[in-house]
Formats: structure tokens, sequence, C-alpha cells
């Protein structure tokens, strides 16, 4: 997208033919439909005989932040401070002031302060979000002043000013503002959450609800977000988590009063006494015990929500018991799936999938946020990989069986965590070994061919996906994943 002139906008809108005002928007990058237009020519046209001295010029109109689709109508980035104005035909000031803070919140993240501003076309009216939150009428003469003060950034790309994945914060790894309220949904995400909140808890019979979406959608970050709107309203809520607790979890059990326990102690309650049951990681229960959680809630006309990635197994028998098939198979269960990726950035996003698929060769753009090390040593491995737990990263290793010794516990160090201990978790700058066992079967898909309790290509992916910035690949004696890696990139 490139930045252009509203009042160039507005003057092609109003005097071109329509396959050359088409073309103009191309060019531009721009998206806007015509009633947008339409009040983006009244904005200009209360501006215009205040003086043009270049304040209609500099603009991004429709941008969108990537990945998370967050869009802002009109955005000037200057060197000293931002300029938002949204457009409205009509609205009212509670949607104005909601509106106004959420841009806010998204803009602060590029270090800057914002001016946020709200044009309604049908009074025109102008909004202001000042300081303290609010919103209050402003003259029209104060947005001249500060896009005329303000010394336009000539930016080569606007996306590299935004990391999706901080967006995204985490009940886990981020709790304190979790429960403070200070973070976003997307719009799939509220749409999904409304949905849920009206259609479910509003209603008198037992209901089912399934979230299900890739690593990366927020999935988490949305059941426990309305988890917390139950909670609220005074209302019990049970969260069953299917593996070991976090640290996150844990805080949330102890300083927040939450109740959330591992599937291996759910017998233990009467899932009858509340009034949301929310089963999370719900690919790794088993049959039975799922069998018993639902008769148990139907008969209490209760209320359950499946937070759910099939994909993200770790043993081939979680895979066999095809717990996604057993779930859509619940009597009048709604099925909601998230398709936003938000955490994983895009470059590291294609390379997870080129990785674990020899035939999918995708557009990849190498911006230095994927890291290779290799090592035909297992003790300089080793050794590297301690001093890279010291400097910020966050080194994953495999779940070791409990009753035989195997390959990968001779680099892992017992302090790193696990895959199991890591589900559902984030972590900024991720550390996974690929050793010389890993190989690619004839039609191309990622394989392991040494010996494991639990599924070694299975645990790589639950590990690889866990990060939000930052990727390093330590390879260990194997030259055709070295390749691999190197050709991707």
């Amino acid at each position: 997208m490139k930045a252009l002139s509203i009042l160039s906008l507005v003057q092609a809108y109003s005097s071109l033919e329509n396959k050359s005002y088409v073309n103009f928007l191309h060019h531009y990058g721009v998206d806007i439909k015509n009633d947008e237009a339409g009040d983006l020519s009244h904005l200009v046209s209360v501006l215009y005989p205040l003086g043009n001295n270049g304040i209609f010029n500099g603009f991004y109109v429709g941008y969108k932040i990537p990945q998370i689709g967050k869009e802002f109508d009109l955005l000037r980035i200057g060197k000293e401070y931002i300029v938002n104005v949204e457009l409205k035909r009509t609205s009212s000031e509670e949607k104005i002031q909601k509106q106004l803070y959420r841009n806010k919140y998204y803009l602060t993240s590029i270090g800057k302060p914002v001016y946020n501003f709200s044009f309604i076309s049908d009074t025109k009216k102008l909004y202001f979000l000042h300081d303290s939150n609010g919103i209050q009428w402003i003259d029209f003469s104060y947005l001249k002043q500060v896009l005329e003060n303000q010394i336009i950034d000539n930016i080569d790309n606007i996306d590299k000013l935004f990391n999706p994945s901080i967006y995204l914060v985490s009940p886990f790894n981020s709790t304190d503002n979790f429960v403070r309220d200070e973070y976003f949904l997307t719009h799939q995400q509220e749409e999904i959450k409304g949905k849920v909140l009206n259609t479910v808890v509003s209603t008198p019979q037992s209901g089912f609800v399934s979230i299900t979406g890739s690593a990366g959608t927020g999935k988490t970050l949305l059941v426990y977000d309305i988890a917390k709107e139950i909670i609220k309203t005074q209302k019990k809520v049970l969260i069953i988590h299917c593996g070991y607790l976090n640290d996150g979890q844990e805080k949330l059990k102890t300083q927040y009063k939450w109740e959330i326990i591992s599937i291996k102690y759910y017998a233990n309650y009467n899932l009858s006494l509340y009034n949301m049951v929310i089963i999370d990681e719900a690919q790794r229960i088993y049959p039975e015990q799922l069998k018993k959680i639902v008769s148990t809630i139907q008969a209490a006309n209760g209320k359950c929500i499946f937070s759910y990635d099939k994909v993200q197994t770790l043993a081939n028998w979680e895979e066999q018991r095809d717990i996604d098939g057993h779930i859509n198979n619940i009597n009048s269960i709604t099925a909601y799936k998230l398709t936003d990726k938000i955490r994983t950035n895009r470059e590291i996003a294609s390379f997870i999938r080129a990785l674990f698929d020899k035939k999918k060769n995708l557009p990849h753009n190498n911006e230095g946020n994927i890291e290779l090390n290799y090592f035909n040593s297992i003790n300089d491995a080793k050794c590297f990989l301690e001093s890279m737990s010291s400097q910020d990263w966050e080194v994953l290793r495999f779940t070791p069986s409990q009753y035989n010794n195997e390959h990968h516990e001779n680099y892992s160090s017992i302090l790193n965590k696990t895959s199991h201990g890591i589900i559902g978790q984030e972590f900024d700058n991720v550390a996974v070994v690929i050793d010389q066992f890993f190989s690619y079967s004839q039609n191309g898909k990622l394989i392991y061919a040494g010996g494991a309790y639990y599924h070694p290509v299975k645990m790589l992916f639950q590990n690889i996906t866990r990060t939000r910035k930052k990727l390093n690949i330590v390879i260990i004696n194997n030259s055709e994943i070295l390749n691999r890696c190197i050709s991707i990139m």
C-alpha cells in the first residue's frame, strides 16, 4: 500500500470514469467502498476552506494490520506522532469511543503519540479521543493544525511498523495483562464469542460448542476470555486442561481463584454444579473421558466448550482416537473454526509448512527471523543449546519415555520444557533440535526413523509452532535437513 493525497482521491472519485477510478485505487493499493469515499469527500469539503497547505497529503486509506485484519480508515504516520481519522456516516458516542480506544491500543505499539479522531458525515461533527480515553467534540481547526504541524515520515513498507504477534496476549505467558483486560480480540474472535454467549449461555437446555483452529489462531485466548466474561456474572466455570498445568494456569488458580484442573482429576469434580465447563486441548482427551463428561453435562442441562486443534497430537494413538470425530458427533453441537493466523509471523509459518512437506515450495521472504545452526558433534550441540538458554531463547525438548532411554535425551537438558509441558503456550524466541533420524519419505513428508515412545515429528511440530518472533533450528549431523532448510530460505 502507498500513501496518497486524500484530496486527489476524492477528486478522482467524483470525476473519473469507473475503470480509470478503479485503476487509480489499484495503483495505491486502496480498497474503499463508494459510500466510504462519499464520507471522505464530506471530510475534505469541511477541511478544504481552512486551507490546503499539504494537510491532505501522506494518508494511508483503509490500511489493515497483516494477519489481524484490524483496519484504519485514514492513517498518517509522522516523524513525531501519528494521526488516525475514522469515517462514519452515523454512530453513537459509545461506539465512537470504543473504536478510537481500540485504535489507540494498536497504534501505540509503534512507539509514538497518537491523535485519534472520528468524523461523522451526517452531522459534520468531529470527535477526539483525549488522554483519559474519553471523547469530546472538537473544532476542525484543531485537526487542521495537527495535520499542518505533522512532518510526514516517508516509509518504505508500513507493514514493518506492526508486529501482529504482540497483539495476541496469552492468558498463560501474560497472565496479569489478560486479567486486566489489556488486549483486544480480533473481529473473528469477537464474532465467535458473541455467538457462543448468545446462543449457548442464554439457552436453558444443554449446549455444546467446539472451537477449533490451527496453531497461532488464538483459541486459548478466546475460550479463556469467554470464561472470564462468564465469571464476571458470578457464574461457575470449570476449565479442564488436557495436559499438565503451566505456570500461568497455576497463577490464575492461586491469585485469581479460577477453577482450572488437569484432565486426570476431572472425576473428582461434580460437573453438574458448573454453569460452563471448558475442555481445552481436547484433542488429547480419552474417548471414555469424553463420553462421561458429555453424558454428565447433558443430564444436568449444562454447557460445554471444546477447544482444540486435531493436528496437535503428540502420539499416534492420540491421533487414532479420532476425538475430533467423536466431538462432532455430539448431538446438536455448534462448531466454530478460527482461521486468522495471528501469533506465527508469515515468514515462520511458511517455513514450517515447507519444512514438514518437501513438496510444498511456498513463497518465502527471508526477513531474518529464522536462524540455522549445524553440528556434527552431539556434545558441541548440547553446549550450544545450554548457552542459548541463558540468552533469551526458549529451548524446547521432546518429552522422553518413562520406560526407555531415547536418543534425543543425549543432547537435551532436563531443565528445558518438554513438548507436553508447553501445550497452549507461546514464546518470543524458540530453539528446536532436528537430529540425524529425521528425513523425508517418498511422498515428501517429514519422518523419524529412531525409536521413541511419543511421536518425534508431532512433538517437533508442537515445539516449533510455539514461537512468536524468532526461530532457531539446531541441526545435528543431518545434511538432508540442512539442505532443505537452506533451500526454503
